[in-house]
């Protein structure tokens, strides 16, 4: 089997695979990954006179036009040789052109031998055909696909206008559904990334092969010293040459001789480096001086008489040994690390499965296996919200599309968060990986090699001792928690988290203890009225829910800075002084212009009546009737607790009220 690509320029017009014949479309088809036609019969084919006259047929040819791809056959043989080897890696691919492995590996081969062109050309073919952009294995470019079967970059999808809950192909315009992860949730064209993968890795062992990776791999043929014609087998460790079986008998069969040491090639110990400076000596010592210009390595000369002389050293071996054991010492924190990062990314998957749900396998009483749905969080999550707008009307419709969207750009944000997480550990348990690789390298490089890349170990180790640092201040703060808490509000507001944020105002007259109130909710401790000048904050936390509760004062030139205070108010605490009956009509007449205030008009109302403690103080009820408020508070919530902040008696039952008002019922317990 022969592979031919013409040195000149020709018309890419087909491809002439193991005698069966495939045109451009085809090819390109298998290249994208794509359904391929079925192979027409070349028999009546112009193509097939090119073939016959081709004197390359018996052993089959596989002959590439390539000139109307616009690049040097240099590029353009580089990109085909990936794609004959990406078909001799794939079966199913080589099946679909009829090529069967003999056939892709001589193909492959050939075009190794053809020459080694870069791969730049052939990347830049994985393009997206929006932005232009080459395609990458991770960020903003990685291939997704679409339902038509177009793949377009991550990147120009999040560009694309939403149809409601769909984006439209760029190129055919078909819809496709997204998810609650939105474009994150499109599945990667895992054959275009395995292919670019190809490239890059093609690309890169090109150059890096050493001459213990070819003879390891078979590829670097060593000749006998004695005979070139000869292949070695051997090496005189004495005479430092290279001898095949027949040549060493000749040539070491004097008794002076013979006791020279040979061993076999897959043996031979590595060549001592020469000192640049003095090539008869070899170099035997490491320069220990910070900053030495010459470099670390030399031999005794430079050591005695060099530009080394005076400097501290050390034993060549010594220091290689000392550097072999550090980097032990880093492999084995490496290996810890990694596995905490892979831990980590376990937990992120886990989470994110608990969060989408899925589908598993069960049996059932007959023993026999069934898939079963498995809902996550967030299908719970959007479960509880249907549940509680299933019994509104027509009325409520919009209140609940606007909870559901709620819920689905919290579960999208999350799910998009921790799925950069997870990329963020696949790069890094990546970097890790090449790290520990590098480190392998340099174990089995001499000891001079060893000691040029001393530098390099190290800063690969602060790196390293970096990022460790940054994934564990990063783990300690995540909580890994798959639930998502869902609380209503009374006016249909939805509310994700632990805690529910409720702004409260006090108001009063000034000596009726909205103050002392304040602060035994808050410290549970009494404190001695002071009269409050401007406004106190404080946040009390009770059960579930959080009250940020504002205590403005109540003094007369004060009252008329309330107003400043109404904003986005949920509740109004008002607190009454039970023990003073002259100052009751004065409590009415504010009390009845805060009611009539706008920004107040959806606020619960709490009614603190305090002080009951003390002989003689108005009653509850009779307070009711003076303030006439049945007729004063119609329309709206309100409650009337009598209390004493002095012990705390009846401050929590009013809080109680405010969690049943605030909290839709028989969605959240607020126990």
């Amino acid at each position: 089997m022969q592979f031919v690509i013409p040195e000149q320029q020709l018309s890419f017009t087909s491809v002439f695979v193991d005698k069966r014949f495939i045109n451009k479309a085809q090819f390109d088809a298998v290249l994208f990954n794509i359904e391929v036609p079925a192979i027409k019969d070349p028999s009546h084919d112009s193509e097939l006179q090119m073939r016959q006259q081709t004197p390359e047929t018996a052993d089959g040819l596989i002959h590439c036009h390539i000139g109307s791809l616009g690049v040097s056959n240099r590029s353009v043989s580089s990109s085909h040789r990936r794609v004959i080897r990406w078909f001799s890696m794939s079966p199913r691919m080589a099946a679909a052109v009829g090529v069967n492995k003999q056939t892709s590996a001589a193909a492959m081969d050939a075009c190794v031998r053809h020459g080694r062109g870069t791969t730049t050309t052939a990347v830049k073919v994985l393009e997206c055909g929006v932005c232009e952009d080459v395609f990458s294995l991770q960020g903003d470019k990685v291939p997704r696909l679409l339902l038509c079967g177009h793949t377009v970059c991550h990147d120009c999808l999040t560009r694309l206008p939403l149809h409601g809950r769909a984006v439209r192909c760029p190129f055919d315009r078909q819809a496709t559904e997204l998810g609650d992860s939105g474009v994150w949730g499109l599945k990667k064209n895992f054959a275009l990334l395995e292919l670019l993968e190809r490239l890059q890795n093609g690309a890169s062992n090109q150059s890096g092969m050493s001459e213990d990776v070819l003879r390891e791999m078979g590829e670097c043929i060593i000749r006998c010293d004695e005979d070139e014609t000869h292949t070695a087998s051997m090496y005189c460790t004495v005479c430092a040459t290279h001898l095949c079986a027949e040549c060493s008998q000749l040539t070491h069969s004097t008794r002076t001789l013979a006791k020279h040491r040979r061993v076999p090639l897959a043996d031979k110990p590595h060549e001592k480096m020469l000192c640049p400076q003095h090539q008869v000596h070899a170099i035997e010592f490491v320069c220990l001086e910070d900053g030495c210009q010459p470099g670390p390595l030399m031999c005794c000369v430079c050591k005695e008489y060099g530009k080394h002389q005076g400097h501290k050293h050390a034993v060549l071996e010594a220091e290689a040994n000392q550097i072999r054991a550090s980097i032990l010492d880093m492999a084995h924190c490496i290996r810890s690390f990694t596995e905490e990062v892979s831990e980590y990314s376990r937990k992120l998957v886990g989470i994110v499965q608990q969060i989408e749900g899925g589908e598993q396998i069960v049996e059932d009483s007959m023993g026999m296996a069934h898939t079963e749905h498995v809902p996550g969080t967030a299908e719970s999550a959007r479960s509880c919200v249907r549940a509680y707008f299933a019994d509104l009307h027509e009325t409520l419709c919009r209140q609940e599309e606007m909870a559901l969207s709620v819920v689905d750009a919290h579960v999208r944000e999350r799910l998009i968060w921790l799925r950069q997480q997870q990329e963020d550990m696949t790069i890094l348990l990546s970097q890790v990986s090449t790290a520990c690789l590098h480190c392998e390298k340099t174990l089995q490089q001499d000891d001079c090699r060893v000691i040029l890349a001393k530098q390099e170990i190290n800063r690969l180790l602060e790196t390293l001792q970096k990022q460790q640092q940054q994934f564990t201040e990063l783990a300690d703060h995540i909580q890994l928690d798959a639930g998502i808490p869902v609380t209503f509000t009374k006016d249909n507001r939805v509310h994700i988290g632990p805690k529910m944020e409720i702004r409260v105002v006090t108001l009063g007259l000034d000596g009726a203890g909205k103050t002392t109130i304040l602060f035994k909710l808050k410290q549970d401790e009494f404190m001695q009225p002071i009269p409050t000048i401007g406004f106190n904050v404080e946040t009390v936390e009770y059960k579930n829910l959080k009250f940020t509760i504002w205590d403005v004062g109540g003094k007369h030139k004060l009252r008329p800075l309330w107003k400043h205070y109404y904003l986005n108010t949920q509740a109004v605490v008002f607190v009454i002084d039970s023990c003073h009956r002259d100052r009751l009509m004065e409590s009415h007449s504010e009390l009845a212009k805060l009611l009539t205030e706008k920004e107040l008009r959806d606020a619960l109302l709490l009614i603190f009546a305090n002080k009951q403690d003390v002989p003689g103080a108005v009653s509850v009820e009779e307070m009711t009737e003076l303030l006439s408020l049945h007729k004063l508070c119609c329309g709206r919530s309100w409650h009337i607790q009598g209390c004493d902040a002095r012990s705390g008696m009846g401050l929590h039952e009013g809080l109680d009220w405010l969690s049943r008002q605030l909290v839709a019922a028989g969605v959240l317990d607020v126990a």
